[in-house]
């Protein structure tokens, strides 16, 4: 397979992969909120997620383009009911900081979970194996060259967005109310996104 393949893959993995979605929506809006290093355990889950979700994508990809017509009607549904929590955990946050209370950022195992929900990721994951690499065959380096690619472009996607919500740090002390409205309703409308997939 010639090298153009991988640098077209990664050019379609930058534009999908950094552009507004669950993953840096969350991560925007968890960052502004907690700083960069107290969100290291759900940014940590999305990246290991991302990383799973591709290898499942390179490996299975014949069995899922059969499969995923079928489940991608009730997937979408779950996915965007997560976001909806998501965004109602965003808006109380708002909430419960003015109120004073004590309140902790997302885990890894939320981060790790958003991606199994993710329908955006998987369609995007599948549609770039089928167009980039399924062409050439089957062959493990192509499917791990593959899952690299896509992850390693949507994790430094994930700490650019994750970096911006650290940079509004300060602000988000003064404004917190103001900021978690944007933040849900950017998931809020993550989530309308989903459902027209």
């Amino acid at each position: 397979m010639d090298d153009t393949v991988y640098l077209s893959l990664a050019a379609y993995a930058c534009a999908t992969t950094f552009s507004p979605g669950p993953n840096n929506i969350l991560l925007l809006s968890s960052t502004s909120q907690f700083g960069l290093r107290r969100c290291l355990p759900l940014i940590a889950g999305i990246a290991t997620g991302l990383v799973t979700i591709m290898l499942a994508c390179g490996f299975g990809c014949a069995w899922l383009g059969s499969l995923v017509p079928q489940i991608v009607p009730y997937a979408k549904f779950v996915g965007a009911a997560y976001l909806l929590w998501l965004a109602w955990k965003t808006l109380r946050h708002g909430a419960a900081a003015a109120a004073g209370k004590e309140i902790r950022p997302l885990n890894y195992f939320n981060g790790f979970l958003l991606q199994f929900l993710n329908v955006k990721l998987l369609m995007l994951g599948m549609a770039a194996y089928t167009g980039f690499i399924l062409p050439y065959g089957f062959r493990l380096t192509y499917v791990l060259t593959f899952a690299a690619i896509m992850a390693g472009c949507a994790v430094v996607g994930n700490l650019i967005w994750s970096t911006l919500g650290a940079l509004i740090y300060p602000i988000y002390n003064k404004y917190c109310r103001a900021i978690n409205l944007i933040m849900t309703a950017l998931l809020v409308w993550c989530a309308y996104r989903m459902l027209l997939i």
